[in-house]
């Protein structure tokens, strides 16, 4: 089981770390962490941009994936703004949310009123939600066997403004 949970989340890190995924975002200092139960104990998901290059407009992401307080997974690499979420990417998904069949609502983090777009995929039967936030990401699934898949929810997030 250690070894089917490792592989998808080596997947879903590349997926994660290569994803369009993001106030005044991207910025260096941009973090996210999500949480998924399993078993008796949390996987975290983890992602922050820890510098940027503002002609290029590349960023340095770093990525992790740890469970029971153990990095299972972490990577830095380079990506270019076009790979990461914007504040204009995430108001063209809020607004063509309905047409793409997906449901637009809100959720509550850190004392912060979060509007979000949420598709539900019927084939893999998972969910996944896009808003306002660093990366862009509030919600996502991940299959791993059977009925068992992880259930990866925002729990902190922190965009830094640079003036």
């Amino acid at each position: 089981m250690k070894f089917i949970i490792e592989t998808v989340l080596f997947i879903l890190f590349l997926t994660m770390a290569f994803s369009p995924s993001s106030f005044a975002y991207p910025r260096q200092g941009d973090y996210v962490r999500f949480q998924a139960q399993y078993k008796d104990s949390m996987v975290q998901f983890e992602k922050e941009i820890l510098s940027e290059d503002k002609e290029a407009e590349i960023f340095e992401v770093r990525s992790f994936f740890s469970y029971k307080g153990q990095i299972l997974k972490e990577q830095i690499v380079s990506l270019p703004k076009a790979f990461l979420f914007t504040p204009e990417k995430i108001k063209n998904v809020l607004q063509t949310c309905v047409q793409r069949e997906g449901a637009l609502g809100e959720i509550i983090l850190q004392n912060q009123k979060i509007k979000l777009c949420e598709y539900y995929n019927e084939d893999s039967q998972l969910t996944d939600m896009v808003g306002e936030v660093p990366f862009g990401q509030i919600r996502f699934q991940i299959y791993l066997e059977g009925e068992t898949f992880l259930d990866f929810n925002l729990k902190e997030f922190r965009s830094i403004i640079h003036h």
